[in-house]
Formats: C-alpha cells, structure tokens, sequence
C-alpha cells in the first residue's frame, strides 16, 4: 500500500470530486457549493477507508475488484435511480422524488424536517417520528443533513453512507471465510457478495438493511478470528452489535443469536468436553425457545395482518387459497413469499419498463442464490471435514429459518419478503459460494440438475402468466399445473439419485 499511496489518494481525490460534482449538480439546494464539498468529502473518505480495509485484511486483485465495484455499483445505480424513477416511473410522490421505497421516501423526509427543525437528534427515537420504528437510521440521516447539507435535503449524501455500509463488510468476510474455506470460495463470496441484484437495490437506497449487512460481516471476522487475537475479535464484535441495536434491535437479535451459534460451533465446541458440549447445545435450545417465547405473539400479530393484506390484495391469491383447506392457507402464502419476488410473474407482468427491469433484475439474483443453496445441502454431507460441515449445516439451517421468518412476517410481500430476506444475506453467500467451488471440485451435477429443474418450472410459469396477462395460448389449471411440476421435479432428483447410486456401483464391479 505505501507503494501505491501516492496514486490511491489522487484516485480516491479525482473519484470523490466526481460524486461531489455529480451530488451538486442534482442536489444543488441554495449554495451548490455545500453539496460538492459534502459530497467529495464523504465520498473520498469511504474510497480512502475501502481502500485501508482492503490493504489490511488481503490486497488481493480479486478482494480490491469486489470492493470497489461493490462501493461504486451501489451508488451509480442509486444515482440513476434518482435521476431516472421520476421520468420514467409510475406518477407517485416516493417515485417522483426519487425514491424507489416507501420506507426510504417517508423515513428519509422526517430526517430532512428534523434536520432543519433544531430539535435534538434524540427526537428520532420519539413516537413522533413513527417513519424509523428505531430511531437509528433517521437519527444519523438527520445528523448527515445538519452538519453536511444545511442549506437543503439532499438524500443523494444517505447513498453515499449505504453504498460505504455495504462494501465495507466485504473485506472481513473474504478473510474469515478464506481462513476456513480457502480463498477460491473467498473470491466467490466476494464477488457474490458484491452483485448479488437485491443488496445492490438496497445499498442503492437510502435503508438500513445495507448497515445490518455490512455489520453482520464485521461481526462475522470477529468470530472467525477470535483464535487469533482476542482483544480485536472482541472490538469488533462489540461495536458491530452495539451499532446494530442502533439500527434495529429485533434484526439485531437474530443476527447475535446465529453469531452466538456460530462462535459456539468455531471456537468452543471443538475442543470442549462431553458435559460442556451438551451444556452448550441445551443453551442454545434454552435461548430458542426463549426468543421464541418473547417474540412469538408480535410475528403471529403482525403475520396475520400481513397474510390479510396479502389476501385482500390479490384477486388470484383469495381464489387459489379458496381451493386448498385452511390448514394450507398459511404454508401456501408463506411459501409464495418465499418465491419473490416471483421471475416468470417479474418479466410477464404488463408494467412501466424501468419497475419491471428492477423485478426481473432482483428475481435473478434469488432464483439463482436459492439453486446454490440446495445444491450446498445435498453436497454438504459428503465434506469430510467435521467442523466444516457442521458450519455449513448451521449457514443452510439459519438462513432457512430466516427465510420462513421473513416471509411469514411479510405475508407475499415482493418488496419486503426479499428485503427481510437479506438481513442473513452472509449465512446464505457462504455455503452457495462453498457449492459452486465443490460444484466444480468434485464434477457435481446436482447444480446443473437444479438448474434445470428450475428452467423448467420457470417456462411453465411464463407460459401460465402469459395466459393470465395476455390471453395467450391455453391455461392450465394452477393446481394441476403445481402437481405436475411436482412429479418432474420428482422425477429429476430421485432419477438423478438413482442414476448416481447405479454409477457408483459400476464402477465399484469394474474398480
């Protein structure tokens, strides 16, 4: 880095002058000035901190790829979006502010009225300001908006915070994870970590899930280094969970309780006795049902308003939930959440061209995450490392559980079942990085089969929305049409069972 400090700062001086050009000219307010000085000066000092955390924690080519383009990816699109929603989206205030969410838009113009009001930044954990249920993220927009930007709102300054959030995580966990899985399965995180659709929409806006991405990295190299130096590990994990109480305290308790698993299952376990082994594993059932306990009458409350919602809202969903009983209305609308947001429905439906573009852009990062993830499953049994197939069980476990969490607290949502989602975006880029790199390794099919399973269902479901949007071609009935995908998914993965079963035993005759 000393080699190279000389031309990284010029980069980081000549890029951060571009943004603050470019925050400027859009968000001029009364003294343009103020908007570039603000803007170049946050802008190159998240390219100056990126760059110090990339130098110590790898230097790799790879690691300073993904954590640029990951900065500089968010924010480009979110300057677009900015630029783009209000000329070429639907005619709504959040759209024609700029704002691709609700959330954001409304959160985002309290910060702005409390900036400017004088109040103290206190105020945003009042009921006042119902917009931010924890106060965090307005809080620290608002203070943003007083010290950089008195002299108008310019929510382009919150960009340049997501963006920095989310790409700063990167470096932590492309070394935890090259520490235990090597750095082939790093780089994949990375660079999945870097372009997964629904991260980059996030940190392209101004929310708080990219602060609870990039923290939950941190928090991850703090328990994955803790055998190295005890003192930063415990730095690190501290700060990051204290920061992320601030942000959100329910999604902050998640994310300890999985941190807690995972220390437990890193640095305690192996070495640990029989007596503190099953200790450790009735805590951890203890701490289940206890969280459970505390929070099961605020999911089902909100759930039932949700899958209500849900209902209410959709013609097609009251009349499918009509044809099953009542004891599978609830798996069928949590189970639809789970599929947003939904590929076929995102490149049919007959909407404005930019909304659709961002559907179908979020879909694929899902419907290609989620095939890694299954593939991560049937893969995982065959490791023959015992603590890392313990780790990547807990990851595939965590991030189903969060899966069903979220989508049964969004009730089909497709903004918000996605976004939820991912907050344990970590637990789920580490096994699907490990499943393509054995993909690879071991000449594994099952990716390839999955893939296929879900290039078929996918075609089905065109053709059925095509059908419904356009009336064109002949309709299948949604129930059978579910049945019969069944049985060719029956059909690819236990012929694909057999057809390995009989393979291996030819060989073993012919060995």
């Amino acid at each position: 880095m000393k080699k190279l400090q000389k031309p990284f700062l010029i980069f980081c001086v000549s890029l951060g002058a571009v943004i603050g050009a470019v925050v400027a000219y859009l968000n001029p307010a009364e003294n343009p000035l103020i908007g570039f000085f603000s803007a170049f000066l946050l802008s190159g000092l998240s390219l100056y901190a990126l760059g110090w955390l990339w130098h110590k924690l790898g230097g790799s080519r790879v690691l300073a790829w993904t954590v640029f383009l990951a900065f500089l990816l968010r924010l480009s699109i979110g300057i677009f979006l900015f630029i783009a929603l209000p000329v070429l989206g639907y005619d709504e205030d959040p759209t024609n502010a700029g704002y691709l969410y609700l959330d954001a838009y409304r959160r985002d113009g309290d910060a702005w009225r409390l900036a400017k009001s004088g109040e103290p930044l206190g105020m945003a954990f009042q009921e006042e300001f119902a917009t931010d249920q924890y106060g965090g993220l307005l809080s620290l927009s608002a203070a943003v908006y007083r010290v950089f930007s008195p002299d108008g709102h310019r929510p382009l300054l919150i960009l340049i915070l997501t963006s920095f959030a989310a790409a700063a995580g990167l470096p932590f966990l492309w070394q935890v994870v090259r520490k235990r899985w090597g750095e082939r399965t790093a780089n994949v995180v990375a660079w999945l970590y870097a372009l997964y659709p629904e991260s980059i929409i996030l940190g392209a806006s101004q929310m708080r899930e990219p602060m609870l991405i990039g923290l939950s990295a941190i928090a991850a190299w703090g328990v994955g280094k803790w055998k190295d130096n005890k003192t930063r590990s415990a730095l690190a994990l501290g700060i990051s969970f204290l920061l992320m109480l601030f942000f959100s305290f329910k999604a902050a308790g998640a994310i300890l309780a999985a941190m807690a698993v995972w220390f437990w299952l890193e640095n305690i376990q192996p070495k640990a006795g029989k007596n503190l082994r099953i200790a450790g594993y009735l805590l951890m059932v203890v701490g289940l049902l206890a969280g459970l306990y505390f929070s099961w009458s605020w999911l089902v409350d909100s759930s039932k308003w949700d899958l209500y919602l849900m209902e209410s809202s959709s013609g097609r969903i009251q009349w499918e939930v009509t044809l099953i009983s009542d004891l599978l209305r609830v798996p069928f609308i949590i189970g639809y959440g789970i599929a947003q947001p939904v590929l076929p429905a995102a490149i049919i439906y007959p909407g404005i061209a930019i909304n659709r573009a961002i559907a179908v852009f979020r879909s694929l990062g899902w419907y290609l995450l989620a095939p890694l993830l299954i593939t991560g499953f049937l893969l995982v049994w065959k490791e023959k490392n015992k603590q890392n197939k313990a780790l990547l069980l807990f990851f595939m476990i965590a991030a189903v559980v969060w899966t069903l969490i979220s989508s049964a607290r969004a009730g089909g949502d497709q903004w918000d079942n996605p976004r939820y989602r991912s907050i344990f975006l970590i637990w789920m880029l580490i096994p699907a990085a490990w499943a393509y790199v054995t993909t690879l390794e071991k000449r594994s099919p099952w990716l390839w089969r999955l893939l296929l399973l879900e290039f078929i269902y996918i075609g089905f479901f065109i053709q059925w929305y095509l059908s419904r949007y356009y009336g064109m071609f002949k309709r299948m009935n949604f129930w059978p049409m579910v049945r019969l995908l069944g049985g060719i998914g029956f059909a690819i993965i236990f012929g694909g069972l057999a057809y390995d079963w009989a393979r291996k035993k030819i060989r073993e005759k012919h060995g």
